[in-house]
């Protein structure tokens, strides 16, 4: 879910091309959900195999994947770690909301209503440790670079990002900025919306803030460690808040304050990672996803072919580009 800025934060809206050439840092759990959420069937069920595991995840990855690398992009996934104790509160409650959905699901298959069935799906996504293991072995066999963070995936792909080693983070929430990211683009998953890249330089200047503010201002808000904010708190009193120097006027009033300060000011990430492209394991690929997933071998195979081509172009072009 992330924090709510909603409209303050400025947009450009971008094209494709604008990403060409650049290597982006996916928050890979933010898209898997997304993956979940919106790759089913009619009657609103997820894609699975014969063994009745969910294989929704591995479709968007396999073909977003390839889209990207088609684009000119070179992605990098960020898998969370460990959450920090204080992230409890927001998990419990987003289980809450999952079961909540998936017992109207169930109320709306009953009496085969296929738009309810449809609405309460894709609010009704679980994801477990299994699907979460397969989506990084899917990656490593199809030659992907991805990182596990030791905590936040967001925090890690800011991380990647002020290192130069990613131009910017793909995400639908805006967290990565307060850790610091300079770029973040949102919608690259969705077809029917503008891409749009949000800028940190540009967010900061356009709401006459530095950072430290902006941290601030979402802590009022309420963040993923302090769900909910301080009562009577939106984003434009918030703003408005940090901004007249009025903020240690509510510090007492937000339990945990400077722990919650540290986890966006020190973000526990690492620097321990292999993010180069590698050559396709083909057979074991198609092995994976044919034999073991079920998906059709008529569109995999050449798909294989296709993202072997891709990742061996762009090697070609990076030995190419380091003489010079």
């Amino acid at each position: 879910m992330g924090v709510q800025f909603g409209d303050l934060i400025p947009k450009t809206e971008i094209s494709l091309k604008f990403l060409r050439n650049k290597t982006v840092a996916i928050d890979a759990m933010n898209v898997i959900y997304q993956f979940l959420s919106s790759i089913r069937l009619r009657d609103g069920s997820p894609l699975k195999n014969k063994n009745g595991d969910i294989t929704s995840t591995y479709n968007g990855i396999f073909y977003k994947t390839i889209y990207m690398l088609e684009n000119g992009m070179t992605p990098i996934w960020v898998f969370d770690g460990k959450s920090h104790e204080l992230k409890e509160k927001t998990k419990e409650e987003r289980r809450k909301s999952r079961e909540g959905a998936l017992d109207s699901y169930m109320e709306a298959k009953e009496q085969n209503n296929l738009e309810e069935m449809q609405k309460y799906a894709k609010r009704a996504n679980f994801l477990d440790k299994k699907t979460v293991d397969n989506s990084k072995k899917l990656l490593e066999l199809m030659g992907i670079p991805y990182v596990n963070a030791p905590s936040e995936g967001e925090a890690q792909c800011a991380e990647l990002v002020k290192a130069n080693n990613a131009f910017c983070v793909i995400s639908q929430d805006y967290d990565s900025i307060l850790y610091g990211a300079e770029n973040v683009v949102k919608n690259i998953t969705s077809s029917n919306k503008d891409i749009e890249l949000i800028e940190l330089e540009k967010t900061l200047s356009g709401l006459n803030i530095s950072r430290d503010q902006l941290i601030d201002a979402a802590i009022l808000i309420g963040t993923d460690y302090n769900p909910g904010g301080l009562k009577g708190f939106g984003p434009k009193k918030a703003i408005d808040t940090v901004k007249k120097g009025k903020m240690e006027n509510y510090i007492s009033e937000i339990e945990n304050y400077s722990e919650i300060r540290k986890i966006f000011d020190e973000p526990n990430v690492t620097t321990d990672y292999d993010i180069t492209l590698k050559t396709p394991k083909k057979d074991e690929l198609a092995e994976f996803l044919i034999e073991e997933n079920d998906f059709s071998k008529d569109r995999i195979l050449p798909n294989i072919e296709k993202i072997s081509n891709l990742l061996g172009n762009k090697k070609s072009q990076k030995s190419l580009e380091a003489w010079f």
